[in-house]
């Protein structure tokens, strides 16, 4: 799309001023349960929008991002402020491409990241086509589209410069290291107790999953200002995401962090290929292995056995002994998805159609005592959900996107010399990386407090793959 400069340091300066009034407005809202407060910056930006510059929108919305918080507006359940304002960045997106259609670059289109991006929503669409429950496939399909289009084909527009992809790593980082000290304060007072986790990230989040997914997808950025700016205020930001994630005990977030550690040397010495096909090998043979003869039968849980745990320590000892409820409950939606793909491989049962699909495809041997799944939740695996809900063609499609994503990224940070750039394009893999892994145990491209960087991630990483080639055509 039409090229942008970079934003003079007087607008920066503006930009952080009014981030800052706005973090502070929602977090006052958010903590007085003042709603107009919270509220009151999503309608200060449209309007400054309006009467300005788009871009504030578009760097508010990550400032803003870990503050935003699930509504019910009647029968409407939606997310204030980041869903508005995705919507209307999914607009301007749209408004820009026709704006500028003539002078866009061939080689966005062609190349396999958004070739995949585009085979991936369209194949959605065909899902929702012959879904079981068109109405919600739709629903699904539409609030896909302002995923993809404003973090990752909008990126075009607003990230052409090093300095802007910056600029949204240090909205991100400040608002998101407010947000974590808020919950860490509020969790001292509890004296960082396991069974208050949930308890004190609410309502800024979900859950602790939900906290802790953001703070690993996040925090490469943050790797990034630091290595730029390393002073007291980056190493204390660096310092309260890691405590943050730490103290929200969640084991797959525990995990990501030593994962992306091994994925810097992993792509720092262009061993991409090969852990991809190491990880495509295990994920073969151990499914072979579980369903060879029926064997995962017997990893059937003790019911009465199979209870929730108020310590850490019990929580870590009960998974390695497939006790821990929260681990079983997935093994149980896991079996039943296995068998819903055996009755429709190929179209699936409609995207978001394995909540209303899949308690006739259970077995009783993995019930565990929240099986009547009190807050309609998902499978929790997003590899497994695809192939589910838009069958084996959407599962190929989009681990096709995230291999692409990868290889593409390792390739440009190979190619690259700039080493500011090189770090962007790291802390997007690691992000990315991190993603990937939380995906196994959870649904998450959907959800607004992590989905936006994974598209955004493949933004960063087309955009630097194509300067890597010094292609000045865009």
């Amino acid at each position: 799309m039409a090229s942008t400069t970079a934003i003079p340091k007087e607008s920066l300066t503006s930009y952080y001023l009014l981030a800052a009034a706005i973090i502070l407005s929602t977090a006052l809202g958010l903590y007085t349960e003042t709603w107009v407060l919270a509220v009151a910056p999503v309608l200060f930006l449209i309007s400054l929008v309006i009467v300005k510059d788009f871009r504030v929108l578009y760097f508010g919305f990550f400032a803003l991002l870990p503050f935003s918080v699930e509504v019910e507006l009647g029968s409407l359940g939606t997310d204030l402020p980041s869903e508005p304002m995705m919507l209307a960045l999914t607009g301007i997106g749209l408004l820009l491409f026709f704006k500028n259609i003539k002078h866009i670059s061939v080689k966005v289109f062609y190349h396999p990241i958004t070739l995949l991006m585009l085979m991936h929503i369209s194949w959605i669409l065909i899902a929702a086509i012959f879904s079981q429950i068109p109405v919600i496939s739709f629903k699904f399909f539409l609030a896909k589209l302002w995923y993809i289009i404003p973090f990752y084909f909008l990126g075009f527009y607003m990230l052409r410069q090093k300095a802007d992809i910056e600029n949204v790593f240090k909205a991100i980082s400040i608002g998101l290291t407010v947000a974590v000290s808020i919950v860490l304060v509020r969790h001292a007072a509890n004296d960082f107790s396991f069974d208050t986790s949930n308890e004190v990230v609410y309502p800024i989040f979900r859950n602790h999953v939900n906290y802790a997914a953001m703070l690993v997808a996040v925090i490469p950025y943050v790797w990034v200002i630091y290595k730029k700016y390393t002073n007291v205020w980056t190493i204390a930001a660096m310092s309260i995401l890691v405590l943050g994630t730490y103290f929200s005990y969640t084991r797959a977030a525990h995990a990501c962090l030593f994962i992306m550690i091994g994925a810097y040397f992993i792509f720092k010495y262009r061993l991409g290929k090969l852990a991809l096909g190491s990880s495509a090998v295990v994920a073969v043979l151990l499914i072979s292995f579980l369903t060879t003869e029926n064997r995962y039968l017997n990893f059937a849980p003790d019911f009465e056995k199979t209870i929730s745990h108020d310590k850490f320590d019990n929580l870590i000892e009960a998974t390695y002994k497939l006790e821990d409820i929260s681990t079983m409950e997935r093994v149980y939606r896991w079996v039943a998805g296995g068998h819903m793909i055996s009755e429709r491989p190929m179209l699936g049962y409609g995207p978001s159609g394995f909540y209303h699909n899949y308690t006739k495809f259970t077995l009783a041997s993995f019930e565990t005592y929240v099986s009547n799944n009190p807050e309609k939740s998902g499978i929790h695996n997003y590899y497994l959900m695809t192939w589910v809900e838009q069958g084996l063609p959407g599962l190929l499609i989009f681990l096709a996107l995230f291999v692409m994503i990868i290889l593409v990224g390792e390739s440009a940070y190979q190619n690259l010399t700039d080493i500011a750039s090189k770090r962007i394009v790291m802390a997007a893999l690691m992000s990315t990386v991190s993603i990937g892994a939380l995906l196994l145990i959870n649904d998450l491209i959907e959800a607004d407090k992590v989905g936006p960087f994974f598209f955004l991630n493949a933004c960063i990483v087309t955009l630097n793959q194509l300067k890597s080639k010094k292609d000045k055509a865009l």
